[in-house]
């Protein structure tokens, strides 16, 4: 008798569990900024990048991606303020052709529920850049697909 009820346990808790107490990872959760890298010539074929690094423009220039050879990537934007600071590295292993591109997002944030497990995300409108790219860095052009961040699409393209 008692192993039944030992067996019965287990299946009572995992009955008694609702949807909202687990977090699927269905659920659609904060987005990323999703970035593509295409060829500046030919502007419709995607271009790996040259060994990035991208930084956080931070007090301790904290380490996004380390040397990725890429053709799209997905930064994670601040969610704790309006504006989210990059430093990407072109050749970033090579200190002799070492190419420093700054990208500066802003955006304005509202947090929406989610369900009781997930408890909120936050969708980024009013998305803007700037860049200090030149004529002579890594980055010819960087053009931006929606100004809303809901979901996994790409939402913003840079040409190299």
């Amino acid at each position: 008798m008692r192993r039944w009820f030992y067996l019965l346990i287990p299946v009572l808790i995992l009955w008694s569990c609702t949807k909202d107490d687990l977090c699927s990872g269905e659920t659609p959760t904060t987005p990323l900024l999703t970035i593509e890298f295409l060829d500046y010539t030919d502007r419709t074929t995607p271009k790996p990048t040259n060994d990035l690094a991208l930084r956080l423009r931070d007090s301790d220039s904290t380490v996004v991606y380390a040397s990725v050879s890429e053709t799209t990537l997905s930064l994670p934007l601040n969610t704790e303020a309006d504006q989210s600071l990059f430093f990407l590295i072109n050749q970033a292993s090579s200190a002799d052709n070492l190419s420093v591109v700054e990208l500066d997002i802003f955006y304005q944030r509202q947090d929406q529920y989610v369900n009781r497990a997930c408890a909120f995300k936050t969708i980024y409108t009013n998305v803007a850049f700037e860049s200090d790219q030149t004529s002579l860095s890594w980055i010819k052009d960087i053009e931006l697909l929606t100004p809303t961040l809901e979901d996994a699409s790409v939402h913003m393209y840079i040409y190299h």
